[in-house]
């Protein structure tokens, strides 16, 4: 984080002191079905804010920090994340992770880019929980659940089995 320049680092990590809980220190989640938040992309980071604060999102813990975070708030928090080094475990079963591939080649790569590091906005999905990625896909298949996306629905609904979600979850995680 040294390119942000040490005055700025503190400031931005002290607004991260209730993430930690579940997110981790620098953002390497400590609890199942917590994504992790290290390298995500800030954009995405600012627009998950607002959609827990408005609702789009639902996520009790969540909803409640949001709804209490001021935009330079979010956008600290966002950019202190975005500047952590991302990480991933890199075990998961070789041949689900080559069947994951497939997949997220064939499905995903549009929006969350070859090598799932988020352009554009999107969520960098690369060394992200595997637990996470399959909850995800599983409350994206949910019209009107909690995490509501046209888009998402769509793409959720290609991966038609617990297997298919479980293969690109495996995939991503050991980016």
């Amino acid at each position: 984080m040294k390119h942000l320049g040490e005055k700025y680092v503190d400031t931005y990590r002290m607004r991260t002191a209730l993430c930690k809980t579940c997110h981790g220190k620098e953002g390497y989640s400590v609890r199942p079905l917590t994504p992790n938040l290290a390298g995500q992309n800030p954009v995405y980071i600012v627009d998950q804010f607002s959609a827990f604060a408005d609702g789009r999102r639902k996520n009790y813990m969540m909803s409640n920090l949001a709804a209490n975070f001021t935009q330079e708030d979010m956008i600290k928090i966002a950019i202190y994340y975005s500047h952590e080094p991302a990480f991933s475990d890199g075990k998961a079963d070789p041949l689900l992770v080559e069947e994951g591939r497939k997949l997220y080649s064939n499905y995903c790569t549009e929006c969350h880019g070859k090598n799932a590091n988020g352009p554009k906005g999107y969520a960098r999905l690369a060394g992200q929980r595997a637990d996470y990625i399959v909850k995800a896909l599983k409350d994206f298949k949910q019209p009107g659940g909690d995490r509501s996306s046209s888009i998402m629905y769509g793409r959720a609904q290609l991966l038609r089995t617990e297997e298919h979600m479980q293969a690109v979850a495996a995939y991503l995680s050991q980016l």
